[in-house]
């Protein structure tokens, strides 16, 4: 049986589909645990849109059977409004978020609720087979609508649903999918016949529109130096016709393929097996730095239902920094840091923190300094007491990114990346993120929520705020090593 989020994944990668259906073994409780954050922020939404139409009755049932018999039940009884309506057969099975019966014509209306701010074409793909499903299984369908989140929605107060939500008409540019769409669903169909795993040329679909939990099993037969690695990315065609003659190694792409800079060094530096180091400009580039040193990074939760007021959907909450301070060459390093204890706003109790350690003079250093520098422009605009801080702060930013990212050092192991977690264990081999409990950002955003949560005990949340507070750290101290080194060339 073919179920709605199994077709999707079918438009993604029909090897996603096969994958998804028959080897969940492969899948790792990373994947899981993100899939789940995406999955609980739907929910959320969803809630508020069930109050668009309060007279709703839900059919929702973990038993298939059940679901269907409700959803029969509830339309035989002409009730208006229907949550979870389920449809299932031996072909397909579809639970759809809200149907509405247009009284008029007796049609029944879907609505789509999704946690985006705007409608995206696996949307219109996603209703086109519910529509499918629900006119093969004896209800007819008029109208198509997307309910996502309104991206201006500020939160002053109780969250009205109607300002929170938008919905958005888009019948016309189902319709125009169904063909397709209905021969798609026998195609699917087909993959799942298959006994073997099926074959496919990793394109660009891995992370489009979705990131699929098992890119790391078909990329494992993949040369350690593989044309996937170039900086900025081959683009489709180009990738293609390299796969097409075979080549999968850097070492093997031909000149005139790729024309960027970045790209065009870690190219060379692979077919070389030299580290391509340019002093001069390093110098230059670091020449405009002012002790003291400030090393500052933060960390942040960007929910879908702003939590506080003063917010939009998705903004971030900055609940945690970590600040080390080098006040002149010769100097012990100091680190101050700060991790909001509770669910509420922190912009006040963090900038009143941070403002006692960074002073009027010296360079603030972030890695990609356009996401602290974004951060502390949100945060003006709620706090105007902090306006002037936060405003110095920022004319004093400096990126040490750009020196990896202008291409004045690159290294074949740094993958043709700029990252911190690339750079770092090639420029300073003692530090490894991979000693921590937590060792990216997505996780250090959810734990915010886990550290303030009453169900977990208190052990487990000084643990939980512990690995927290050492990652947080080790973004700073990575970048105070990382500059010792450039400085040393």
């Amino acid at each position: 049986m073919l179920t709605k989020s199994d077709f999707l994944k079918y438009t993604q990668c029909y090897k996603y589909l096969w994958l998804h259906k028959y080897r969940q073994d492969l899948v790792s409780p990373e994947a899981k645990s993100a899939l789940k954050r995406i999955f609980d922020e739907g929910y959320e939404v969803e809630n508020y849109a069930y109050k668009l139409f309060p007279a709703g009755v839900s059919a929702y049932d973990k038993d298939i059977a059940e679901a269907v018999a409700k959803t029969k039940k509830l339309v035989k009884a002409r009730q208006k409004t229907i949550f979870q309506p389920t449809i299932s057969n031996w072909k397909v099975f579809c639970r759809a978020d809200i149907i509405r019966r247009y009284t008029k014509s007796g049609n029944w209306d879907i609505y789509e609720v999704k946690s985006s701010t705007q409608v995206k074409d696996i949307h219109l793909i996603d209703l086109a087979f519910q529509k499918i499903c629900f006119e093969e299984n004896w209800l007819k369908i008029g109208k198509l609508y997307v309910i996502c989140v309104n991206g201006e929605f500020l939160r002053r107060g109780p969250i009205d649903p109607k300002k929170f939500l938008k919905i958005v008409d888009v019948t016309r540019a189902v319709e125009a999918l169904i063909k397709k769409v209905g021969l798609d669903i026998e195609m699917a169909h087909k993959i799942l016949e298959n006994k073997n795993e099926p074959e496919v040329k990793i394109l660009k679909q891995c992370h489009s529109p979705y990131d699929c939990e098992f890119s790391d099993h078909c990329r494992k037969h993949l040369p350690k130096d593989s044309i996937y690695g170039i900086a900025g990315g081959l683009s489709t065609e180009k990738l293609e016709m390299l796969l097409d003659q075979g080549i999968l190694e850097i070492k093997d792409i031909p000149e005139g393929i790729v024309t960027n800079k970045s790209g065009l060094g870690y190219i060379n530096a692979v077919k070389s097996k030299k580290v391509f180091i340019d002093s001069l400009a390093i110098k230059e580039e670091l020449s405009s730095l002012e002790y003291p040193l400030y090393f500052l990074d933060y960390e942040t939760f960007g929910p879908a239902v702003p939590l506080f007021d003063g917010y939009k959907p998705y903004q971030r909450i900055v609940f945690q920094y970590s600040l080390h301070i080098k006040r002149s060459p010769d100097a012990l390093l100091e680190h101050y840091q700060y991790l909001c204890a509770s669910i509420k706003d922190p912009t006040s109790e963090l900038l009143g923190s941070l403002s006692k350690f960074v002073g009027e003079k010296g360079s603030l250093i972030s890695w990609n300094k356009s996401f602290e520098m974004g951060c502390n422009k949100e945060m003006r605009e709620r706090k105007k007491q902090h306006a002037l801080f936060l405003k110095s702060v920022n004319d004093r930013m400096y990126d040490l990114m750009q020196c990896f990212k202008k291409g004045y050092y690159v290294h074949k192991d740094f993958k043709g990346s700029a990252s911190i977690k690339r750079v770092l264990p090639v420029m300073v081999p003692k530090l490894s993120y991979k000693d921590l409990n937590i060792q990216e950002g997505g996780t250090a955003s959810e734990s915010w929520l886990k550290v303030n949560d009453p169900k977990i005990g208190q052990k487990e949340k000084d643990d939980l705020a512990k690995d927290m507070l050492a990652y947080c750290r080790l973004d700073t101290l990575a970048m105070v090593e990382i500059l010792e080194v450039l400085k040393k060339l």
